[in-house]
């Protein structure tokens, strides 16, 4: 179950299983972040052997520091699109590791079957975020539920 681990440069990437994900939202005191991980904990229940979809994935150092968080927001839809959503720690932002697990992670869904594209949204007002979809060759395409949507296709190499 989950033995999946995504490595880049300087990143492991790697998916929590539910009994993670359950001590995580348990912990959680921010009322935003335990709503998202009840819907993640949702989300893999929903899709037996195929959990990862709904997993938060932790993104840390070659050294075991985490440095954020990054995560899928369901399995493959009917036209192959996954939505991706992640997220730096302040401590630790500004370092390229945002791009950097963008890239990762993004590489490792066009390696699953029936995935065809990846999206991302962001906050209307965060620029850096839009930035890190852009440097990750995520191109706009129009506004979604939360804001301004971007959109990567499967490159034809694969």
């Amino acid at each position: 179950m989950m033995n999946i681990l995504v490595k880049t440069e300087r990143l492991c990437i790697e998916p929590q299983n539910i009994e993670e994900m359950n001590a995580l939202y348990h912990s959680e005191k921010d009322s935003g972040m335990k709503q998202a991980y009840h819907e993640m904990i949702e989300t893999m229940q929903s899709l037996p052997g195929r959990e990862e979809w709904g997993s938060n994935w932790r993104i840390t150092l070659s050294g075991g520091t985490q440095v954020g968080e990054i995560g899928f927001k369901g399995a493959p839809d009917a036209e192959g699109a996954v939505e991706l959503g992640y997220g730096i720690g302040e401590e630790f932002r500004r370092n390229g590791y945002a791009t950097e697990a963008v890239k990762g992670l993004s590489n490792w869904a066009f390696g699953q079957e029936g995935v065809e594209c990846v999206t991302a949204q962001t906050e209307p007002d965060n620029k850096a975020s839009q930035r890190v979809l852009q440097k990750s060759g995520f191109i706009r395409d129009g506004y979604g539920d939360e804001g301004p949507l971007f959109k990567k296709f499967k490159p034809d190499t694969l």
